[in-house]
């Protein structure tokens, strides 16, 4: 007959596998797939989206981000119908979107929240430095290499720079729609003569059509950056300066206009998944540099900086806790 110990030691071993059977559902629960819409082909959110999967998945092995591609437009329609958890942004779309103004007229939606600022999306508008365009009017009539439909570099870019120089793309030449890689073969093919995209400083497009043609970059005139912020608050003032694109040719600082590249996560995204991702890029953010230079020397406080959007609460919960946030 079993003595009280044994049975006493009978029921603890009983309860510890009835423990371990409740622990382990708990802990498979913990694992998280993550959809990460990017951006385009030859663009640099798609290798900053891989960096950033590899930083999460290397702190947060639990946490696994699948990586597809993207535009900011089609990331942000992505998280307003549920067909992402996260995507880039920048901060005038996300304004736009969360307005329900601009592109997103009629289709307002509450559904994106800010997770990390990474760094300037600077628009660059490139022609070859022997053409005879000097200034947005002087392409009226003239072929044009443009992003795809539904690209942020269409939409906010082209059109309302168009709009305030009192133009639009009816009054462009030939239009030439495809990605950075394609844009910049047009030009080299002399099918086109100019190409414009928010994209880093250096951008990979200008590098590569310098390296065949000198370029030159069109400013945009001080009255028309007001006028673009009277479109969209969301819009900063840029210097790119001449040493950025001196060898291709651009012997001069050239202003412009930027919207800063975010990090954005649906709402419906848990707030645990979001914060393990928000500690892990912020406190790994030392790889980003390795990916591209407008991401080196990037501060913690820069990175949780919101432009007054509102941030996702997981995002929220890691920097009041690392002390980012007043």
């Amino acid at each position: 007959m079993p003595t009280l110990g044994m049975r006493i030691l009978s029921v603890l071993l009983a309860l510890g596998l009835c423990g371990a059977a409740l622990v382990a559902p708990a802990q498979a629960q913990e694992k998280a797939s993550v959809v990460f819409s990017a951006g385009p082909t030859g663009g640099s959110w798609t290798p900053m989206a891989a960096a950033t999967a590899d930083v999460v998945r290397k702190k947060f092995p639990e946490v696994d981000v699948q990586v597809e591609p993207g535009a900011a437009l089609v990331n942000m329609e992505k998280i307003r119908n549920d067909k992402a958890d996260l995507g880039w942004s920048m901060t005038t779309v996300m304004a736009d979107a969360r307005a329900g103004a601009g592109s997103w007229k009629g289709k307002q939606t509450d559904k994106p929240l800010l997770v990390a600022t990474y760094y300037p999306n600077v628009w660059q508008l490139v022609v070859p430095a022997d053409s005879d365009v000097k200034q947005l009017a002087d392409l009226k009539g003239k072929p044009v290499a443009l992003p795809p439909r539904g690209n942020t570099s269409l939409a906010e870019g082209w059109e309302l720079l168009l709009r305030v120089h009192g133009m639009k793309l009816d009054d462009l030449g030939t239009k030439s729609y495809g990605s950075l890689t394609e844009n910049v073969e047009l030009i080299k093919n002399r099918q086109a003569v100019a190409m414009g995209w928010f994209t880093t400083v250096p951008a990979s497009i200008v590098l590569d059509l310098g390296s065949a043609r000198k370029v030159r970059l069109l400013s945009v005139p001080e009255d028309k950056i007001a006028e673009m912020k009277k479109l969209n608050a969301g819009f900063v003032r840029h210097v790119i300066p001449k040493g950025a694109y001196a060898a291709q040719g651009v012997e001069a600082d050239v202003v412009t206009i930027q919207a800063p590249t975010i990090l954005i996560a649906s709402s419906k995204t848990p707030a645990d998944v979001i914060y393990k991702i928000t500690k892990a890029i912020v406190e790994g953010r030392d790889a980003f540099g390795n990916v591209t230079a407008a991401m080196k020397g990037v501060t913690a406080g820069q990175m949780a900086e919101s432009f007054g959007l509102p941030r996702h609460p997981g995002a929220e919960r890691y920097y009041r806790e690392a002390g980012l946030l007043k």
